[in-house]
């Protein structure tokens, strides 16, 4: 049986050989050409490779080029050379692999000024004594450009000069870098093409497809001449691009710093001997964070806006619009010895707050709650003149302002600003300031001449005459409170920041706001109030008329409070080296609504007080006022009453007389951090005590003798952290 098996599988094999014998016979062309085209592949792979394998070792000398390049790179540019590997391919060409160029003339700091994965270069010939380069192709590579202008004019001259004919880079990084600021930094790789045809080169770029939606993506194209670094055109156009990739060219757009902002739009460049420079373009900014000018220590938070530009040699101009506003803006630059600048500025605010809603300081925290209309327009010129630099004319008006804070309260405001020829100027302000009717007149001058500094650069002190009149119907004091508890709560903070920092005093007569504006400051500002009211729900305590004045480097504040003795004085002396301050103060039963001390945790809340207070210091800041200081008052607080319960847990005798009205007064001296209390005394009917004490960090000591109801003796008083002992 499996003998015939066998014999069943030969003879079927037999069968199905002599099948595709006759197949290959009927088709023996088509097999030879397969053999045939099978051996041309052979050959010519084995003559690609053969080829290859000549040229690499017999025809190039790659060790020798490879000694030519990194003498050339480090002869050219002055910088350290390493090359990972160089080879040779008939794809590529010749293949540099890990080219590195350091910043420095060694790697001892690892601070390198280029980095490429890989370069080709593809040469016209293989057979010339000297082949030229036909195209350069750069892989990955990273620029990371300082402030050496020469280098960076040299890369450009080689660009222009060169005659390479095709230089590509595929996933390019750029990093620009000035000082500590990083103006150009490209996250995401670029591909750049660089073509010369007709003695032009021809540039194409882009950072992926373009028209992929919800994507981050910058293309653009253009050309400019082999032989004239002035004959160029770029057009560019922007989707979602991040300002902080190339915040130098952010910033010339906005013409001020930003922050950071998401651009798209487009733009166009031309500049050829016709034309000149023209830059024309629109970009919309979103969610952009930016400084404002001249306020740097505040900002805009996520505002969104368009801007329109056209920039030429001698003329910027921007126009930003809006849901509700539009603000035109130019600079012209004109040459007579030097060049002069004249800046004009128009703008229309339909509501103000659509702007300031996102005004914000640098900590997000305090904002500007500022609505109304506000208008106009200004020019300011460069005269050339010395002691007359600036030209200033325009106007400004509003309508229907208001500013609603924890701070301040202004509504209903009206403003209209004039700025005549000769720099003379009017302002008139009329409004309710904390919901009463008030007014600000005044008119002045103002001139300003231009120094240069040590370094060199100009600054622009000002020379002013101001004469202003302030008016309200009435006026609050407690209304103010809050506006001198953020300024106390900011001025802690500097002094505690300048003890914990050891910050040195900075001298005030060099500082900006000296030099700048109050050097030659000539100001003056009367103050009448025709209900001074204490606080409210008070009896008004008449007229109160006061006086603001700045001259000479020195300022005075005199104001009356009500038509009593009431009144405060301020003096300093700030045109010295060490400025000196002084702070008078006289209340005579004076109308008093919230507590004035706390003592054992108990509110000491007069009806009237009765003060004359002292304070003088010498120091350029807060910290060097507060430092050496010298405080002393005499103080006399009426009709102080505590609530029942207030000193129940506090002793163990008869406190009963303290329940009832009596009078507080004593004298006090600061030395350092310690105020020393004398002439303390407690009066009623049936309270006499007399006494002395002390207070340190808000901690009082006090010990007293005399008359408490019907008992004589002593009562001491020792306050510390959490703790209050009354025996």
């Amino acid at each position: 049986m499996e003998r015939f098996f066998s014999t069943h599988r030969f003879l079927q094999g037999k069968q199905n050989l002599e099948v595709l014998l006759n197949r290959i016979r009927e088709n023996k062309r088509v097999l030879f050409s397969f053999l045939a085209l099978g051996f041309v592949f052979f050959l010519f792979v084995l003559s690609y490779y053969g080829f290859e394998y000549y040229l690499r070792n017999y025809r190039i000398p790659l060790v020798k080029l490879r000694k030519v390049v990194s003498q050339t790179i480090n002869k050219e540019l002055g910088k350290a050379v390493d090359i990972g590997v160089f080879d040779f391919s008939l794809r590529e060409g010749l293949i540099i692999e890990d080219l590195v160029v350091s910043n420095e003339e060694d790697f001892s700091f690892n601070d390198h000024m280029l980095k490429v994965k890989k370069v080709t270069f593809r040469l016209s010939s293989y057979f010339k004594d000297s082949p030229t380069v036909e195209r350069i192709d750069f892989y990955s590579p990273h620029l990371v450009l300082n402030e050496d202008l020469n280098l960076r004019n040299r890369l450009i001259e080689y660009a222009q000069t060169s005659r390479i004919k095709d230089i590509r880079f595929h996933d390019a990084k750029l990093t620009v870098k000035k000082s500590d600021a990083t103006l150009v930094d490209w996250k995401e790789g670029w591909d750049i093409d660089l073509v010369r045809k007709n003695k032009r080169i021809f540039l194409k770029y882009d950072n992926g497809w373009f028209w992929v939606p919800n994507t981050t993506r910058i293309k653009g194209e253009g050309e400019f001449s082999e032989t004239n670094l002035e004959d160029y055109q770029f057009e560019f156009f922007w989707k979602n691009y991040p300002s902080e990739e190339a915040i130098l060219l952010t910033n010339f757009l906005f013409g001020a710093n930003v922050q950071s902002a998401v651009l798209s739009g487009e733009g166009k460049i031309v500049s050829n001997l016709n034309s000149g420079f023209v830059m024309d373009g629109e970009v919309e900014f979103e969610n952009s964070f930016i400084l404002l000018p001249f306020f740097e220590d505040y900002l805009l938070e996520g505002f969104r806006f368009r801007e329109k530009f056209h920039f030429t040699k001698e003329l910027e101009e921007r126009e930003f619009l809006g849901n509700d506003f539009q603000i035109k803006s130019q600079v012209l630059s004109q040459m007579a010895k030097e060049t002069l600048l004249s800046r004009k500025i128009e703008f229309q605010i339909g509501a103000l707050e659509d702007i300031f809603e996102h005004v914000t300081d640098i900590s997000g925290v305090v904002r500007f709650p500022l609505f109304g209309a506000l208008q106009g327009k200004l020019e300011l010129k460069e005269t050339g003149e010395k002691n007359k630099w600036f030209s200033l004319i325009g106007e400004v008006t509003g309508s229907g302002i208001k500013l609603d804070s924890s701070l301040f309260q202004l509504e209903n405001g009206k403003l209209s600003f004039q700025w005549k020829p000769n720099n003379e100027w009017d302002l008139k302000l009329d409004g309710e300031i904390f919901g009463k009717p008030s007014h600000l007149l005044g008119n002045g001058s103002a001139d300003w001449s231009r120094s240069k500094k040590i370094d060199g650069s100009y600054y622009y002190p000002m020379a002013s005459k101001t004469k202003l009149s302030f008016q309200s119907t009435e006026l609050t004091a407690n209304d103010w409170k809050p506006l001198y508890e953020d300024w106390k709560k900011d001025t802690m903070e500097e002094i505690r920041e300048r003890q914990e920092k050891l910050i040195p005093e900075e001298y005030f007569y060099q500082t900006k706001l000296y030099k700048y504006f109050l050097e030659s400051m000539n100001f003056d500002l009367g103050i009448q109030i025709t209900h001074f009211y204490p606080y409210r729900g008070s009896k008004s305590l008449g007229e109160s008329k006061g006086n603001l004045s700045v001259k000479e480097g020195r300022f005075s504040l005199n104001l009356g409070l009500g038509n009593s003795d009431s009144k405060l004085s301020m003096v300093s002396y700030f045109a010295s080296k060490t400025p000196n301050f002084s702070l008078n103060l006289n209340l005579k039963e004076y109308p008093w609504s919230d507590p004035w001390m706390t003592v054992c945790g108990i509110d000491l809340k007069p009806t009237n007080v009765s003060m004359d207070f002292s304070f003088n210091s010498i120091g350029s800041d807060y910290y060097m006022l507060h430092k050496d200081a010298r405080t002393s008052y005499s103080l006399k607080l009426f009709g102080i009453n505590f609530k029942d319960g207030d000193l129940v847990s506090k002793g163990n005798f008869d406190l009963k007389p303290l329940k009832l009205p009596f009078n507080l007064e004593f004298t006090l001296n600061r030395y350092s951090d310690l105020d020393y209390l004398s002439d303390v005394v407690v009066s009623s009917e049936t309270i006499d005590l007399k006494g002395y004490g002390n207070n340190k960090n808000g901690n009082y000591q006090m010990t007293l003798y005399g008359l408490i109801g019907e008992t004589r003796g002593s009562l001491n008083i020792s306050e510390e952290e959490n703790k209050c002992v009354i025996k």
